[in-house]
């Protein structure tokens, strides 16, 4: 029995990533004589005086597939991070991209997913949900520009399906951003850069007591490299308090706010830039951008009653509020109708006749709004304890998740709504539940299986305004309610063959939401709420040789509902059901590949690659997923203060459509930055794409209409009536984001 309580510690233990323990210093006298002999059960040191020091003891998170990973602050503090974004680059297997200036949330390409923006992927920050369903903009949409990259302490990835824990949007994956409870020093940032770039951060870890305070601001400008400039500003405040209340429990409440917004130049077609109409950091609409806003409050509660016994609660809140600018088509559905005077009004010409020399301009433009509350509550069980003297790990846990939606998708002109598509109240309401059992056979053998079940409820009320018909657009009314349900198993086994080499065999089956105004729409159908996934995944993860850290992983993933990119709708369509365009069940297979290794002392060298095959099952292509991802560089570290990176970051060619007749182009960056603190005084520099690449950051397959093509192409009408009427449109073609031209950074940090 002892044997089983030792193992049942040690695994407690290796649970915890971080803790703090007091380390006893004192100078002890001890009485009488003792044979070397004899082993001393008991020593009296009441006449000591001890003095307490906080020690920090770390220990890996154990793993349960061998494409998860942790990644520490001190493993990416020498990459760029001075973004979410560039944080987010650090990230295994995962490449971000942002496509409609820097206020909008990046999208997630992970394991042949163009998860948009976060439709697939799951993120966190410190277990509070950043995916938004039923979101004005794409299903699952997870924006991050709420967090100050200097608040981070881990990252915590979980690739596939496979996690009892982890419920909607983590087919693909999920990550998981904790933040530290305090500053090991108070510092003050200011950086200054290419593109009018600005970035203050100040950060602070004042005495409270027993409490622990991190306090953090961040202000962030910049225009971007765009011949129409950003002008996007982002306000940061984020402050956390953790407490110990007794021995056995923690207490942590981190509240956060943020406030942004920004033009962006939008998505361009490559026709107009290869005909030397349009330069790559030119603009057809400049009036796009838009403003965003979340407040969350997040309060967690840890208690370990016993060394075989652990409860976790979380309580949760968030306010949001999002209003989106974007012109995906510019002239194809509105044709020549909207004039810009010299004064700068704007005149609707409805479907009256076409005005010669008018100075016509884009009328395709929508307005995406969305405001929120969302709320929820967590509280997860852990039982430690031993069947005929096998060690076992029983958790159950319990989720609830409500957003109380207002959403809206409008027709605009310069930031001039003119038509309501559909306006609707929506409350989507969650309930989940997990079991997961780990039987710990044998130092060496390690069986994880878990049931999870969640229960959805969609009920929407529409609010379309009375308003006049639109020569060009309809509106759609949604109202109604369902309900939907999803069981998912998991099993996950971990074998340990040799010593520091694990291998690891995995199952899952996931899912992720569809958008509520989806399924109220296709009620009658067999279009589904929730979209399955299946997962397989074998792997290994090694540390050889104390310096050398390697892992490979061979995953396969089948999906029943692909989301897929909708430039006329500005959202997005599924695969299934109702009005909207079948996208098919989906396929993919791949290979993710990890190596970390110490060449010297001071010379460190990582290389992250993800392969992956991504087709419907009938064959064709999904549109814009990823097929090949690296990254990895060099790292050098002195104990004279200097240190410095070189780091180099792939994406390859991948088909833009079905057909694989269009293709978005891959790329190749690369950075070099560098540190030097001397005292209290930190100064760094960035080269960020030191090549100076043209490169494309994010790419899109549409048709479209610009204004020398109205009445000359196909599907490019002058006056081309209703929307849903149109018979033909204009061929496709790649629209795309540039990515920015060589940089150059540079920044300094007191401490005090």
């Amino acid at each position: 029995m002892l044997r089983v309580l030792s193992i049942i510690l040690g695994m407690t233990l290796s649970q915890i990533v971080s803790a703090r323990v007091p380390r006893a210093r004192a100078e002890l006298t001890v009485e009488g004589t003792a044979d070397p002999q004899t082993t001393t059960d008991h020593v009296d040191v009441s006449g000591a005086t001890l003095h307490l020091e906080e020690v920090i003891v770390e220990a890996k998170r154990p793993l349960s597939a061998a494409s998860s990973d942790e990644i520490r602050a001190k493993d990416y503090e020498l990459r760029p991070h001075a973004t979410t974004q560039e944080i987010l680059s650090n990230v295994p297997g995962l490449i971000v991209a942002q496509h409609q200036g820097g206020g909008k949330a990046t999208q997630y390409l992970i394991r042949g997913f163009d998860a948009d923006h976060g439709t697939d992927f799951a993120v966190f920050v410190d277990d509070l949900p950043v995916n938004l369903p039923t979101h004005a903009h794409g299903q699952g949409y997870a924006d991050l520009n709420f967090l100050i990259p200097e608040t981070v302490d881990r990252l915590q990835l979980y690739k596939g399906p496979y996690f009892a824990q982890l419920g909607d949007f983590a087919n693909a994956g999920a990550l998981n951003i904790v933040t530290k409870d305090e500053f090991a020093e108070n510092f003050v940032l200011a950086q200054g850069g290419s593109f009018a770039t600005q970035r203050y951060v100040v950060g602070a870890s004042p005495k409270l007591g027993n409490v622990k305070t991190l306090l953090a601001a961040q202000a962030y400008f910049t225009d971007g490299p765009f011949d129409d400039p950003e002008r996007y500003s982002r306000y940061n405040a984020f402050a956390k308090f953790t407490l110990d209340p007794t021995a056995e429990s923690k207490l942590a409440l981190s509240i956060g706010a943020y406030a942004g917004q920004w033009h962006g130049s939008g998505q361009i077609p490559l026709r107009e830039v290869h005909a030397g109409v349009l330069d790559r950091f030119g603009s057809i609409d400049p009036s796009e951008g838009g403003k965003s806003d979340r407040e969350n409050v997040n309060l967690q509660y840890e208690y370990k009653p016993s060394d075989t016994d652990m409860w976790s609660f979380q309580l949760y809140g968030s306010r949001y509020k999002l209003a989106l600018y974007t012109d995906f088509t510019f002239f194809k559905n509105t044709g020549l109708r909207f004039i810009r005077q010299a004064d700068h009004t704007i005149i609707d010409t409805g479907d009256g006749p076409v005005i010669p020399d008018a100075n016509y301009i884009p009328g395709d433009g929508i307005l995406q709004n969305d405001q929120r509350y969302l709320y929820g509550a967590r509280a997860h069980y852990t039982h430690y304890w031993a069947l005929a003297d096998i060690p076992l790990q029983s958790q159950v846990g319990f989720e609830n998740r409500n957003d109380d939606i207002r959403v809206a998708l409008q027709r605009q002109v310069r930031r001039r709504p003119f038509f309501t598509i559909n306006k609707l109240g929506v409350l989507e309401s969650s309930f989940s539940g997990f079991m997961q059992q780990q039987v710990f056979f044998t130092d060496w053998i390690r069986l994880e299986v878990g049931l999870r079940g969640d229960i959805f409820l969609f009920d929407g009320r529409n609010r379309l305004p009375q308003q006049a018909s639109d020569p060009n657009f309809d509106p759609v009314a949604v109202s109604g309610n369902t309900t939907d349900g999803i069981i998912s198993p998991k099993a996950n086994l971990v074998i340990t063959p040799l010593r520091d080499t694990d291998v690891y065999l995995n199952f899952g089956e996931g899912y992720h939401s569809n958008d509520a105004r989806n399924g109220l729409l296709a009620k009658d159908t067999d279009f589904s709420p929730l979209a399955r996934s299946i997962g397989y995944e074998i792997g290994a993860r090694t540390h050889q040789f104390d310096r050398l850290d390697a892992a490979v992983a061979l995953w396969k993933l089948d999906l029943d509902s692909e989301l897929v990119f909708s430039g006329d709708a500005g959202n997005q369509e599924t695969g299934a059901g109702g009005t909207f365009e079948p996208a098919g069940k989906t396929r993919r297979y791949g290979v993710d590949l990890e190596a970390r290794y110490r060449l010297t002392d001071w010379l460190f060298a990582d290389y992250d690659l993800s392969w992956a095959h991504a087709v419907f099952t009938n064959g064709d292509a999904i549109p814009l997923a990823p097929t090949l991802l690296m990254n990895g560089g060099l790292t050098t570290e002195f104990s004279n203060g200097f240190s410095a990176a070189l780091r180099i970051r792939y994406l390859d060619d991948r088909p833009a459509i079905e057909d694989r007749s269009l293709t978005a182009r891959g790329y190749t960056l690369l950075d070099l930055i560098g540190k030097y603190r001397w005292r209290n005084v930190e100064l760094s520099l960035a080269i960020l794409n030191l090549t100076n690449t043209d490169w494309r950051e994010a790419q899109f397959a549409d048709t479209t209409c610009v204004a020398s093509e109205v009445g000359v192409v196909p599907g490019c009408a002058a006056k081309p009536g209703k929307q849903s009427s149109h018979a033909q449109g204009p061929p496709n073609d790649i629209h795309f984001t540039p990515g920015n031209p060589i940089g150059v950074r540079g920044g300094v940090t007191l401490f005090f």
